[in-house]
């Protein structure tokens, strides 16, 4: 009963993706990510990127760095954290050049929701902060950040990742 659960609030997280970003949302927020994941941006500066995002998670919520001790968050620059910090920008930057693509994007989400689903002490409301801390992040690496067209597409993705959480 808990499987057809989780699969039917998946597909509601889904299904508000589609609902909240707008063709014309999605043609911003993708050009603007370019700014942080184009070829010409090199992985030092996804590295830095993604670093500064976590260091303020952890500062919003310091108990979530008890989530990611198999990836030694202990050491912040381990070669294990680092390695976490690039996959996790690299599925954002995934899901961010798949906007236009609604099936493959709800196929990722609900991929990455299974993923989550099944860490223990995973949350909505740690989704909740990460979203706080890519909405305050963002701006400061992109040019022209277009705060309501992020908003539109960024909440309804991590919405997606979170589904079927507690």
């Amino acid at each position: 009963m808990r499987v057809i659960g989780i699969t039917l609030l998946i597909a509601c997280g889904l299904s508000a993706c589609a609902a909240y970003c707008s063709y014309g949302d999605a043609d911003i927020v993708v050009e603007q990510w370019q700014h942080v994941s184009s070829p010409d941006a090199a992985a030092q500066t996804k590295l830095a990127c993604g670093q500064a995002v976590f260091h303020r998670l952890f500062e919003l919520a310091p108990g979530a760095t008890a989530l990611f001790g198999r990836v030694n968050v202990a050491d912040f620059n381990s070669p294990e954290f680092s390695g976490h910090i690039m996959r996790v920008m690299g599925g954002l930057d995934i899901l961010m050049n798949y906007m236009h693509d609604e099936p493959a994007l709800e196929s990722m989400l609900a991929h990455l929701a299974t993923q989550h689903a099944v860490r223990e002490g995973v949350t909505t409301a740690g989704f909740d902060v990460m979203a706080t801390v890519l909405m305050e992040s963002m701006p400061q690496v992109v040019e022209g950040f277009n705060t309501d067209a992020w908003r539109n597409c960024l909440i309804p993705i991590l919405d997606g990742i979170s589904a079927g959480l507690p």
